[in-house]
């Protein structure tokens, strides 16, 4: 899956003095790994580092060959970044990403220099150590098609996420296998997940595209309409009990996109990164098994234009919003 690295400013404005490439080419969502912007404006601070370097003369011509430099890294490290919206303590950067990451984990934390006691703060020679699972990612199997199952693949992206997207046209709340898998993946969401975060959005969008048949007596827009206040109907009715009653969700009904793309294709988006999930979000048996794959970046930019952003998307009828039960 896809996941999420606390990354030492200083280290990033060494490799950027040296002119060096350092790891800055093995991030971004084509390796699956995403840095945090941690604390607050890690970019920022990037920058601050490489300044101090050259005694915050900005003028210097050495500095204007780094900075350049440093551009360049961060077209790979700055896409895609999980905001954590944390308050910088004042602490040192190591001290805080330490202190977080005992609340809520980050996959790894890359720093100049080990620290004693903290296994998961790597530094750049992790690359030597093929077996190391903190910098080698574990490979992508099948995914068996529970509910558990599913959420447990989902996790990492899940937890990085402050805005997440469920893209199945065939979803039908009145259905348990669609309930069983969107609690799990909103448990998946806020499991390890700091108060200072906050809850994050949830859009259920479901498809009017399969009932996309002339019927006796009503016009095509008609009939949409009318599947779509349906499938409203029973979201309002159905999906409370499996959302906590302290979050909400929004649920709305799309027909094909206005260029002519097909709502076809299933897929879980975050304002991270996104995944597809080619059989969608039903919950069978543990003997059924789907190919749940990370989005590359140019896949997920196009996808997440479309659902994210609404560019085309047609939606059919006025989005609901679903409060949760779930105590």
């Amino acid at each position: 899956m896809i996941y999420e690295y606390a990354v030492e400013p200083a280290l990033v404005a060494d490799w950027a003095m040296k002119n060096q490439i350092g790891l800055a080419p093995q991030f971004g969502l084509d390796h699956r790994r995403v840095v945090s912007d941690f604390p607050i404006d890690w970019v920022g601070q990037v920058t601050g580092e490489l300044l101090m370097l050259y005694d915050f003369n900005d003028g210097d011509p050495n500095y204007l060959v780094a900075r350049s430099h440093l551009d360049s890294l961060m077209q790979f490290m700055k896409s895609n970044m999980v905001t954590r919206r944390l308050i910088d303590s004042g602490q040192t950067w190591i001290e805080q990403a330490i202190g977080v990451h005992i609340i809520e984990p980050f996959h790894a934390i890359l720093a100049r220099e080990k620290v004693i006691d903290q296994v998961d703060v790597v530094t750049e020679d992790v690359v030597n150590f093929v077996r190391d699972q903190r910098w080698y990612l574990p490979t992508i199997n099948v995914t068996a098609k529970t509910a558990e199952t599913l959420a447990d693949k989902l996790e990492p992206l899940l937890r990085t996420a402050n805005e997440i997207i469920l893209i199945d046209p065939y979803f039908k709340a009145d259905k348990v296998e669609y309930r069983e898998v969107l609690a799990a993946i909103i448990d998946r969401s806020l499991a390890q997940r700091s108060k200072v975060r906050g809850l994050p959005s949830l859009t259920v969008i479901s498809g009017v595209n399969d009932r996309e048949k002339q019927a006796s007596g009503l016009s095509l827009d008609d009939q949409l309409r009318n599947e779509a206040k349906s499938r409203c109907y029973a979201a309002k009715e159905y999906l409370g009990g499996c959302i906590p009653s302290e979050m909400k969700i929004k649920f709305q009904c799309v027909a094909k996109f206005a260029d002519g793309d097909q709502v076809h294709n299933r897929y879980l988006l975050t304002d991270v990164g996104g995944v597809s999930i080619p059989y969608g979000f039903e919950s069978h048996s543990e003997n059924v098994f789907d190919d749940v794959t990370p989005l590359f970046e140019g896949q997920y930019r196009s996808r997440w234009r479309q659902y994210g952003r609404g560019d085309g998307l047609r939606i059919v009828e006025n989005p609901i919003t679903v409060q949760g039960k779930r105590v």
